[in-house]
């Protein structure tokens, strides 16, 4: 839907821009994402996993994006993640893993940020 589109918009240009954790926890907020304890700096990092590279992860010791998964379920599980977000974290793992397979970092918000700062400026959306 429209909504969707605009929500997941939000999130990528958010961590596109260099936002803060605040900003990106309220962005996913928005779209529906739900964790046990509210915390923004986990709901950023579950953000930064989804939707932009493994870095964070690799930094603390995580060899691959489950495991640091597992740890941010840990801190603080998931309780609500959106169906659409489904959709386009899996487009996000499935062009990192060709890239680390090619040896390249990709940070997918890096790349989708123009796209997402082109829906939002369609809308009106203040950036």
């Amino acid at each position: 839907s429209e909504e969707e589109k605009l929500g997941v918009s939000r999130i990528v240009h958010a961590l596109g821009s260099g936002a803060s954790t605040v900003e990106i926890a309220m962005a996913m907020r928005e779209l529906g994402f739900q964790t046990k304890h509210d915390n923004d700096d986990v709901l950023a990092k579950y953000a930064a996993l989804f939707f932009d590279s493994d870095i964070e992860g690799m930094k603390i010791g995580c060899p691959t994006p489950q495991s640091y998964f597992k740890l941010l379920t840990e801190t603080d599980p998931l309780v609500n993640v959106p169906d659409v977000a489904i959709f386009v974290a899996r487009s996000s793992f499935i062009l990192r893993g060709m890239g680390t397979l090619l040896g390249k970092q990709v940070q997918t918000s890096t790349r989708w940020y123009p796209y997402a700062k082109q829906a939002l400026r369609h809308e009106g959306v203040p950036e």
